[in-house]
This record gives C-alpha cells, sequence and structure tokens, in this order.
C-alpha cells in the first residue's frame, strides 16, 4: 500500500473525493478532521488493514496524515 492510498482511505472517511488529502494535511487543514472525523479515519483504517490498526496506541493521538503513515511505517502495516 502506498503513501497516497492511506490519504484516499482518509479522505473516504471524511466524506471528501478522492485525491483531495495529501500527506501535508492534519486537523490544521481539514476541517472534518473533527473528534467524529478521527473516528471515522480509525474505523476505515481498521477496516482497511484490520485489527493490527486497534491495537497501536499511538494513533490516539495523532493529528496529521504524516503522522499516521509514519506509524504505520514504523508499524510494518506499510
Amino acid at each position: 500500500m502506498k503513501e497516497n492510498d492511506i490519504c484516499n482511505v482518509i479522505a473516504e472517511a471524511l466524506g471528501r473525493r478522492t485525491g483531495s488529502v495529501s500527506i501535508l494535511d492534519g486537523t490544521n487543514t481539514i476541517k472534518e478532521w473533527d473528534s467524529l472525523g478521527f473516528l471515522s479515519i480509525l474505523s476505515a483504517l481498521e477496516k482497511r488493514f484490520g485489527n493490527k490498526v486497534a491495537a497501536i496506541d499511538d494513533l490516539a493521538t495523532v493529528k496529521s496524515v504524516r503522522e499516521i503513515i509514519g506509524i504505520f511505517k514504523r508499524e510494518g502495516i506499510i
């Protein structure tokens, strides 16, 4: 899975069009990324990657796409 695919999963989870989210985005650039939006993101990532995502405590505090990608790389998910 490429970084761009994660961006698209996040876009879809937030009800945005494919390609509208980049690695540079986060809570400060995406108005839909509020507490409810964040739950949607986590749910979509878990659906895509399975239960591996639920076990990653660091995801609870992420505020950007870059952070999510970094954690996924560290955990060997991507």
